[in-house]
C-alpha cells in the first residue's frame, strides 16, 4: 500500500532555471543516483487543466476523492492527486522510484480496489481513507511523460462567464458554415420546417459538410483524370519506328496519313487538309527528300557550288539538297542521283504547295529507343532528342552543293548510338547540330516530359499505397486467421479443429431459432419449480441459518473455498493460469496471506475469501444498531437464500482463473421471441452461471408494433424467484442523459432469475441464472407521454458504466445506484465492484454457447485487452435480396477489416450487439488496478447530454456504440481492442431496403464522424504511413468519395471495353481491390457459398457504394432511428436531444452507499424490523 505523500519531502516552487536541481531529500545520500531527467518538450500534452486533455476527468475525480483514494504514482512520478507546480513531478518520480519493480512499465497512476479496507476503522471517514487503489489511464507512455515535467494543474473551477464567452463567439467552422449557406436566410429555414435554432445549424452544418466531401471528391478526381492532362498535356500518338503501318508515310520523324485512292503509280504526292494523296507504291515510305527543310539552320552551311544547277539565289538559298525521291523507312534505300522526268521533279518547290504542307498536322511521331539507335543496322545518332541518320549524308548532291567538312567527319566516324548534344557543343558546331536535325532526322527519342514523369511518380506511388494497404490488410488478415485466432480464447486449437468450430458455428447459424451445442446441467444446478397457485414463504432467515442451510446452490461452509492447509499459495510455476489476476484470486491470496498469519495466535474462517464489504461472508461486520459503529457492509438479511454457489478459488473448468462478468441486454420494442433469443443463449452458455449476471434494461414503457404486452412486461415474465414480489417494488430517480426536465429519470429494479421456457430449452441444459432488470419508467409528470422514461440506448448503457465508475471510486451515488448495488448483493452475495467485465449484447442476438468463455479467456490472458467483440453472422440470409446482398459484407467487415485491426490492438468498432468491455485491469501483483470501463473519462464523455454541433449529434445519438470504441482507444491508445472469431452470435438483419437504408444512414454518418475523431489520434501504434492513424484516414477518405470511387469504377470499366489502349495498371489495381476479398473467402471460409454471397455483393455495389452513402450524407442533419425499430401508434415522439424545461437537480438524491445503508438501518430499527441476529458482530 502506498505511504502517505508528504510534501516536505520535495524542494517545490524553485525557480525555472534550478528545475534540473529538483531532487527528494530522501534520496541524498549513498542510495542517491542519477535519474534520467524528463524533458520540456511538448509540456502542455499533459495538461490536466485542460478539458481536452484524456486524463482530466480522472484527474477531477481522483483530486475529489483523494481523501479515501490511495493512488500510486506512474513509474515517472505523475500522480493526478497532487496540486502540481513547475518541477515538483521529478523529485516526486524520485520518491515513488520503489514501486517500479511492482507495475508494468506502461505510465498509469496505480489504484487500489476498495475491497481491501482494513478492519480497524471507527468512523467512515476513517474507513474511506486509502481504502482504494486504482491505475490511472495507460495513455501517459513513458515517453509523453518524461516530456512533461513541469505543467501545472489548476483544479479552481473555471468561470461562468469565460464559458459564455467562448460559446457565444462562431468558431472558423461555424463561420465557414454561414458564409456557405448565406443564400438562405433564417426566417426562411423557419418556413421551411425548422424551426429552433439547433436545427438549422444542423442543416448548414450538413450543408458545409457535403462541400468538403466535395471538395475531396474533386481533388481524387483532379488526381485520378485531371492530374495527368494538367501536367503532361494532349500527348501525340507516338509510332516506334519500323512498327508503321502502309496506311502512313513518314516526312522528317512524323508519320501522315495516306490516301492512295485514285491515285495511279508514278504520280506525284499532294498535301491535303488531313491526309497526303499519293499512289500506293509510297505507302509505308519515307518522303522526307520529298518535303526537303531547306534555308533554315542550314542556310550559309549548306551552299551551291558556281556550277550548280540546283535553283538557288544571291543569298546562298537553295531549291533542295538531295535529290527528290521516297526511300524506305528501315534506311535500307542506297544513295540513288538519277533524275525523274526532270531536275527537282516532286520536290514541292512551290509556295503554295509549301503552305499546304506546313498546313497539314501530322498524325503521330515516329520514336526510337535507346536500344533501337545502338543495336540498328543504320548510322543513328542523336542531338538534343533527335534521331539522326548519319548515312542519309551520303545523299547530298556533293557536285551541286558545299557543306562542312564535319558531315564527312561524322558519317565516317563510328558515332552510332551516340549522343551528339555534348559534341556539338560550341555555337559554329550547335547550328550544324541544328542543320542536321531539320535535313536527316528520322524520329525522336523515347521519352518523357518532367511534367509526364511527375504523373507518373504521383500514379506509381498511389498504386504502391492502395496496393500496399489492400495487400497488407490481406496478408495480415490471412496470417490472423491462421496463426492468430486459432490461439485465441479458452484454449488453442489446430487449423483442422478451428475449421470445425467454424463449420459448426456455420451450421448453427443458417437459422435464429438453431440451437447450439448447449451443455447438460446437473440437477441440482438447475432452476427451482414452483407448484402451481403456491406462492412461496418467502421468509428471510438470519444469516446464521444461511450458512447452515444445506442448499445446492449454496457453497457448504465445510467445503472451503481455498484449502489454506493445501494447494492455495502453492504456485506452480508451469502453470500459466497461476499468474493471471483476477478480484478474486487477489482477494484469496490477500486474505491467504492474512490468514496464514493470523494461524498462530488464533483460528480462523477459511471460508472467508472475500474480504468485505466485497462478499456475502465476513465475521468483521459491525453492529446493526445505527451509529454504534460504521457501515463496512450491506444488510445480510437481505441476500436470497438460494443464491448461486460461488465454485472453490481453485475451480478452472477452462485452464484459467473464473471472472465475474455482467450480461448486459438492451432493449426497446423487441418482441418476445427476440428477447427469449437472446436471453436463453446467454443463460445457457457454457460459462458458469455462478460468475455472469444478467442484466437487462428496459428503455421507457414501450409496446413494441404488433406485441400484445410492452416491453418491459414481457421481460418480468421471463423472471421468477423474485428478491422483490414485482408488485412491491418502487421506482427511483437517476440523472439520465438527456437535456431540461427529461435529465430526470425514475427507474424500478427487479432481481430474481431467468426463467426458462421449457419449449425452447429442455429441462436438463437450464441453469438457475441471476437475473436484474431496470425499467426506466419515467416521473410522474411524463406517464401520459407516448414514450414514459425513454431516453435512448446510450443511456441505459450510461446507467451501469456510471454505477460502476462511483463503486469503483467510492463516490456518491443516485438512489437507483444504491438500490442496484443492493439487489446485486441480495441477488448473488457479491458486491459489484468484484464484476470485471461486461457482455453488451443486442435483444435481438443469439449467442453460441461457448463464446463468452472464450471471450473472458482472453481477457483473463491478457490483461492489456480493454475491450473485444465476436464474429456477428446472418441469420436470415437468403430471406430477400436485402439479406443476401448483407452477408459477404459482414462477413469481410470481420476476416478483413478486424482481422487486421487485432494484429494492432486497435479494432475500431466493436458492435454493439456483440462485444465485452472490461471493467476494470489488473496492474501488478500488489492488488493495483486501472479503471477502464468504469474510468471518469469514458463515463463523462459518453454521458454528455450537451450535442450541440452534428459532430456530437453524430457521435452520440446514432453511433453511440462506435464512439464507445473510439472513446475507448483515445482514452487507452496502449492498450488492445481485439476481434475473436471463436465467439459468435447471430441476429437478424433488415430484410427491407426501407430499413437497411434507414440503418445505414446511422452507420454510415457514424463511421464518418467516429473515424475524424481516430484520425486526429497520434497515439496509435505504427507511424507515418505505417500507422494505424494512416489507415484510419485512407479509411475516413474512402467512404467519403464512395459515390465517386464507384463512379470511377463503372466509367473505368466501361472505358476499357469500348476505348485503345486499354488502361492495364487501372484494370490491374481493379482486379486486387475486388479480388482479394475473394481470395480471402477462398482461404478464410469454410463454405464455397460465400463466393456466391461475394457475387451477390459486387453486383450490388452500386447500392453499397452509391445509394446508401449519398443517402446518408444529405441525411447528415437527420439524428432519428428512422424505421429500424418501430413502436405501436409509430415513431413520432420527439429525440432524445430534444430539450423541454429546465432540469431540478434537487429531485436527484445522492448518497454514498454507506449512507443509504445507514438510513435503510435507521428506517428498519424504528420499524422494529431491525433483528441483531441478522448480522455478524466484532
Amino acid at each position: 500500500m502506498l505511504e502517505p505523500q508528504n510534501d516536505d519531502d520535495y524542494y517545490l516552487n524553485v525557480p525555472h532555471d534550478e528545475e534540473s536541481l529538483l531532487r527528494s531529500r530522501s534520496s541524498v545520500g549513498s542510495n542517491a543516483a542519477p535519474h534520467r531527467q524528463g524533458s520540456l518538450v511538448r509540456p502542455e500534452r499533459n495538461r490536466f487543466d485542460n478539458p481536452e486533455n484524456p486524463h482530466y476527468y480522472y484527474v477531477q475525480k481522483t483530486q475529489q476523492q483523494k481523501d479515501h483514494l490511495s493512488v500510486l504514482p506512474s513509474t515517472t512520478g505523475l500522480n493526478p492527486t497532487l496540486n502540481r507546480t513547475r518541477g515538483s513531478i521529478r523529485s516526486q518520480s524520485q520518491k515513488s522510484s520503489h514501486f517500479h519493480d511492482n507495475v508494468n512499465a506502461d505510465e498509469e497512476f496505480p489504484l487500489n480496489d476498495f475491497s481491501s479496507r482494513g478492519t480497524n476503522r471507527s468512523t467512515d471517514k476513517e474507513i474511506g481513507k486509502g481504502d482504494v487503489r486504482i491505475l490511472d489511464q495507460d495513455e501517459v507512455d513513458a515517453e509523453e511523460a518524461d516530456e512533461d515535467d513541469g505543467f501545472m494543474v489548476n483544479n479552481a473551477p473555471r468561470k461562468k462567464t469565460l464559458r459564455r464567452e467562448l460559446d457565444t463567439s462562431l468558431t472558423p467552422w461555424q463561420l465557414y458554415c454561414y458564409l456557405l449557406t448565406f443564400w438562405i436566410p433564417t426566417p426562411l429555414m423557419r418556413m421551411c420546417g425548422m424551426p429552433k435554432k439547433e436545427r438549422q445549424m444542423a442543416w448548414r452544418e450538413k450543408i458545409a459538410l457535403i462541400s468538403v466531401i466535395f471538395y475531396i471528391g474533386a481533388i481524387v478526381a483532379y488526381i485520378t483524370f485531371g492530374f495527368t492532362k494538367t501536367v503532361c498535356g494532349d500527348q501525340k500518338l507516338r509510332l516506334r519506328n519500323n512498327e508503321i503501318s502502309a496506311s502512313y508515310i513518314t516526312i522528317n520523324g512524323k508519320a501522315y496519313e495516306l490516301d492512295a485512292t485514285g491515285r495511279a503509280d508514278g504520280t506525284d504526292l499532294e498535301a491535303g487538309e488531313k491526309k497526303i494523296y499519293g499512289p500506293w507504291t509510297a505507302a509505308g515510305k519515307d518522303a522526307s527528300f520529298l518535303y526537303q527543310n531547306v534555308n533554315g539552320n542550314c542556310l550559309d552551311i549548306i551552299v551551291p557550288k558556281e556550277d550548280s544547277i540546283i535553283p538557288h539565289d544571291e543569298e546562298n538559298k537553295l531549291a533542295w539538297y538531295f535529290p527528290c525521291r521516297l526511300i524506305n523507312q528501315d534506311g535500307s534505300s542506297k544513295p540513288n542521283f538519277t533524275t525523274i522526268n526532270y531536275p527537282g521533279w516532286g520536290c514541292h518547290t512551290t509556295e503554295d504547295e509549301r503552305k499546304a504542307y506546313y498546313n497539314m498536322q501530322s498524325v503521330a511521331d515516329v520514336y526510337f529507343s535507346w536500344d533501337d539507335i545502338k543495336n540498328s543496322s543504320r548510322n543513328l545518332a542523336v542531338f538534343n532528342g533527335h534521331v539522326l541518320d548519319l548515312d542519309l549524308l551520303n545523299w547530298l548532291e556533293k557536285d551541286q552543293v558545299d557543306y562542312p567538312p564535319l558531315f564527312d567527319d561524322l558519317s565516317s566516324f563510328n558515332l552510332q548510338g551516340y549522343d551528339l548534344s555534348l559534341i556539338l557543343s560550341n555555337g559554329h558546331e550547335r547550328k550544324i547540330g541544328r542543320c542536321l536535325s531539320e535535313i536527316i532526322k528520322v524520329g525522336e527519342v523515347d521519352s518523357k516530359t518532367v511534367g509526364c514523369i511527375a504523373s507518373d511518380v504521383v500514379l506509381y506511388v498511389s498504386l504502391v499505397f492502395i496496393l500496399s494497404v489492400v495487400i497488407i490488410k490481406f496478408l495480415f488478415a490471412c496470417y490472423f486467421r491462421w496463426t492468430v485466432a486459432r490461439k485465441q480464447g479458452a484454449y488453442a486449437v489446430d487449423n483442422k479443429t478451428m475449421d470445425k468450430h467454424l463449420n459448426d458455428v456455420e451450421d448453427w447459424s443458417g437459422n435464429i431459432k438453431t440451437q447450439g451445442p448447449i451443455k447438460q446441467v446437473e440437477p441440482n444446478m438447475r432452476p427451482i419449480k414452483h407448484q402451481e397457485n403456491i406462492k412461496k414463504a418467502h421468509k428471510r432467515s438470519s444469516t446464521f441459518d444461511i450458512f447452515k442451510k444445506q442448499s445446492s446452490k449454496m457453497l457448504q461452509m465445510n467445503e472451503s473455498i481455498v484449502d489454506l492447509n493445501s494447494n492455495y499459495g502453492e504456485t506452480n510455476s508451469s502453470d500459466p493460469s497461476n499468474v493471471m489476476t483476477t478480484m478474486t484470486t487477489q482477494n484469496a491470496s490477500r486474505l491467504f496471506n492474512k490468514e496464514n498469519s493470523a494461524q498462530k495466535s488464533h483460528s480462523t474462517n477459511p471460508s472467508a475469501v472475500f474480504r468485505p464489504p466485497s462478499m456475502l461472508w465476513n465475521n468483521t461486520t459491525s453492529s446493526p444498531t445505527p451509529g454504534a459503529s460504521a457501515v463496512q457492509s450491506l444488510d445480510t438479511s437481505i441476500i436470497h437464500p438460494d443464491i448461486v454457489q460461488q465454485p472453490p478459488i481453485d475451480y478452472k473448468p477452462f485452464g484459467f482463473p473464473l471472472i465475474h462478468t455482467i450480461c448486459f441486454v438492451t432493449c426497446y420494442s423487441e418482441d418476445e421471441e427476440g428477447l427469449r433469443t437472446t436471453l436463453d443463449s446467454l443463460s445457457t452458455t457454457d460459462y458458469p452461471n455462478s460468475h455472469k449476471l444478467l442484466m437487462v434494461v428496459c428503455d421507457g414503457l414501450i409496446k413494441g408494433s404488433g406485441n400484445d404486452l410492452s416491453t418491459p412486461e414481457i421481460t418480468l415474465g421471463m423472471m421468477e424467484d423474485f428478491v422483490t414480489e414485482p408488485e412491491d417494488v418502487k421506482p427511483y430517480s437517476y440523472v439520465a442523459v438527456a437535456s431540461g426536465t427529461k435529465r430526470h429519470n425514475m427507474a424500478k429494479i427487479y432481481a430474481g432469475f431467468y426463467k426458462f421456457n421449457d419449449n425452447t430449452v429442455p429441462i436438463e441444459k437450464q441453469q438457475r441464472v441471476p437475473m436484474i432488470t431496470i425499467v426506466k419508467c419515467g416521473t410522474p409528470a411524463e406517464q401520459g407521454s407516448p414514450k414514459p422514461g425513454n431516453r435512448g440506448k446510450r443511456d441505459s448503457q450510461v446507467i451501469l458504466m456510471s454505477f460502476l465508475q462511483k463503486v469503483t471510486f467510492d463516490e456518491r451515488m443516485t438512489e437507483l445506484e444504491f438500490q442496484l448495488l443492493r439487489n446485486i448483493w441480495s441477488l448473488t452475495g457479491l458486491m459489484s465492484d468484484f464484476y470485471e467485465t461486461v457482455l453488451m449484447v443486442d435483444a435481438d442476438t443469439k449467442v453460441f454457447p461457448d463464446s463468452l468463455t472464450h471471450m473472458v479467456a482472453e481477457m483473463v490472458k491478457d490483461p492489456t485487452v480493454m475491450g473485444l467483440c465476436g464474429e456477428t453472422k446472418i441469420a436470415n440470409k437468403a430471406e430477400s435480396w436485402v439479406t443476401a446482398i448483407q452477408v459477404f459484407e459482414y462477413y469481410i467487415s470481420h476476416h478483413q477489416s478486424k482481422a487486421f485491426e487485432s494484429i494492432f490492438g486497435s479494432v475500431t468498432c466493436l458492435p454493439g450487439c456483440f462485444s465485452l468491455y472490461r471493467i476494470k485491469s489488473p496492474k501488478g501483483l500488489d492488488g493495483y488496478w486501472v479503471p477502464v470501463l468504469a474510468n471518469p473519462d469514458i463515463v463523462e464523455r459518453y454521458s454528455d447530454n450537451v450535442t450541440d454541433t452534428l459532430h456530437k449529434k453524430n457521435l452520440l445519438l446514432l453511433g453511440e456504440d462506435r464512439y464507445l470504441s473510439s472513446l475507448m482507444l483515445k482514452t487507452f491508445p496502449k492498450r488492445k481492442q481485439i476481434f475473436v472469431p471463436k465467439a459468435a452470435c447471430k441476429t437478424i438483419v433488415p430484410d427491407s431496403f426501407k430499413v437497411l437504408l434507414s440503418q445505414r444512414r446511422r452507420w454510415i454518418n457514424s463511421t464518418v464522424h467516429n473515424l475524424f475523431e481516430l484520425v486526429l489520434l497520434n497515439d496509435l501504434c505504427g507511424t507515418f504511413c505505417f500507422s494505424m492513424q494512416f489507415v484510419i484516414g485512407i479509411e475516413l477518405i474512402g467512404t467519403l468519395v464512395l459515390p465517386l470511387a464507384i463512379c470511377f469504377t463503372i466509367y473505368v470499366i466501361i472505358f476499357a471495353i469500348v476505348s485503345k489502349p486499354t488502361p492495364i495498371i487501372t484494370l490491374v489495381l481493379l482486379a486486387v481491390i475486388l479480388g482479394l476479398p475473394g481470395l480471402i473467402v477462398v482461404i478464410t471460409a469454410t463454405r464455397w457459398s460465400y463466393l456466391m454471397w461475394m457475387a451477390i455483393y459486387i453486383v450490388a455495389l452500386p447500392i453499397w457504394n452509391f445509394v446508401l452513402p449519398s443517402y446518408a450524407y444529405w441525411k447528415f442533419d437527420d439524428f432519428s432511428w428512422g424505421d429500424t425499430r418501430t413502436i405501436a401508434g409509430g415513431n413520432k415522439a420527439g429525440g432524445h436531444d430534444d430539450v423541454e424545461g429546465e432540469f431540478d437537480h434537487s429531485m436527484i438524491k445522492m448518497r454514498t452507499w454507506r449512507e443509504f445503508e445507514r438510513e435503510e438501518r435507521m428506517s428498519k430499527n424504528e420499524n422494529g424490523n431491525y433483528s441483531v441476529d441478522n448480522v455478524f458482530l466484532t
